[in-house]
């Protein structure tokens, strides 16, 4: 088997649209030998960030060579190997083959059960990763959710320490009304008596937090950024900190002040292992701050314009944006490339974005569930967006006058974009 035949198998999979649940990814680690009890692992949740959390937490790991640390990570943005890394490094192509080798002879039997029906590509490349931790004789796996908590795949793990970075609107249609029916649903990860480790800072979304942590007597750890940190600095390319016991100042080259925020998460993850066993020195902090990276979220690729390319796919995603551009304004004049799907808050999204653009161009992502251009005429041209059917006719526009361009709104936009102008992809 190829690697190109293992990961179209697992694309072949597809999307699950319900019913929703853990009856399945149970049954494939049941038939590969419960695989995540071999190792410790922590699961990260919440609506915006964690993504962030998990690449930072994953780079500090990287740097202590005593221990073999794995993660998994939703969604990819240009190869699917980017999902599953052993030591900041992806997972080789061996183990995707003989991982989607496994993955088919569970699926052969799974297919059959009527009970349960088939796996969807998430659960089947969730049970692969597992699968293969355990080949790589991991001590800590460290897990994004994918979508809410309660039912998604990586919720079958038995987390030590369980973090929840935020709670945002993003997927409603999915999770419930509003931030206390998301809470719910985000809080189904905490496990008894093990911390669960926030960032959320509104007060009634936190007496939720409360509520089920004291129900699971599970410590709840609130992260102040001053705790961990100095900053000394705050730059359109990131920030310059002063850590603990590191005598030299330390380049965070993740930009954005929400990015303190999930710096503070993953330092008190990291205090967190500590407790639980976990020699982590100061040194490997350092380095794994200083060479942390995390493609696509406020990413500046240099050029004549200069792009910067934003993940930002929900109203909190883009609010942030917003504020970003508000603290350090591109230089000349901005053109955008927005490109958002119909299931998120679009005329909000766009309307936030409006005001700092020059030139305002609306592509419509590659997925099904993009904006029509006939949807697109009773909604955002009126705000006075421009409609181009690709990325490539609307860069080509933007590229004419700009001081900067700027590509945003959709994960698969800007899994286009790095592929049409990161030469490192």
């Amino acid at each position: 088997m190829k690697i190109s035949e293992a990961t179209a198998w697992l694309f072949q999979r597809g999307v699950r649209t319900g019913p929703y649940g853990l009856d399945r990814i149970k049954f494939i680690l049941d038939e590969l030998d419960n695989p995540h009890r071999e190792y410790a692992c922590v699961l990260i949740g919440g609506t915006n960030g964690k993504g962030s959390v998990t690449a930072v937490t994953e780079s500090i790991m990287s740097f202590c060579p005593e221990y073999v640390t794995g993660s998994l990570t939703s969604p990819h943005l240009v190869d699917i190997r980017e999902r599953a890394k052993i030591s900041a490094r992806p997972l080789t192509d061996k183990h995707w083959i003989e991982g989607v080798k496994k993955m088919q002879e569970v699926c052969k039997i799974l297919d059959k059960e009527a009970s349960l029906g088939p796996a969807s590509f998430f659960e089947a490349v969730a049970g692969l990763a597992f699968w293969a931790f355990r080949e790589n004789d991991l001590d800590l796996a460290i897990i994004e959710v994918g979508l809410g908590g309660r039912f998604d795949a990586t919720n079958a793990t038995n987390p030590e320490v369980s973090v929840i970075t935020n709670i945002g609107t993003d997927h409603q249609e999915y999770l419930g009304t509003g931030k206390i029916a998301i809470a719910r649903e985000k809080l189904g990860i905490v496990r008894k008596r093990r911390p669960l480790i926030t960032g959320e800072k509104e007060p009634e979304v936190l007496v939720e937090f409360e509520r089920v942590c004291q129900e699971n007597q599970s410590p709840l750890i609130r992260c102040q950024p001053q705790n961990h940190f100095e900053l000394l600095e705050s730059r359109a390319d990131g920030h310059l900190l002063r850590i603990p016991e590191v005598s030299e100042p330390v380049f965070l080259a993740l930009p954005g002040d929400h990015q303190l925020e999930n710096l503070a998460i993953s330092l008190t993850l990291v205090e967190q292992l500590r407790k639980n066993g976990f020699e982590i020195p100061a040194a490997a902090v350092a380095e794994g701050i200083g060479k942390a990276r995390w493609p696509g979220r406020l990413q500046w690729i240099a050029g004549e314009p200069p792009i910067l390319l934003d993940g930002a796919h929900n109203a909190e995603g883009v609010e942030t944006l917003a504020r970003y551009l508000e603290k350090f304004p591109p230089a000349g004049p901005l053109n955008i490339i927005f490109g958002a799907l119909k299931d998120k808050p679009l005329v909000e999204m766009a309307a936030r974005l409006a005001g700092f653009g020059h030139h305002l161009c609306f592509v419509p992502p590659r997925c099904n569930r993009a904006l029509t251009r006939e949807e697109f005429a009773g909604t955002l041209e009126p705000l006075g967006w421009q409609w181009f059917d690709k990325l490539a006719a609307a860069a080509e526009f933007c590229q004419k006058d700009a001081g900067t361009m700027l590509i945003t709104g959709s994960l698969y936009l800007i899994s286009d974009a790095l592929r049409m102008f990161d030469k490192n992809v």
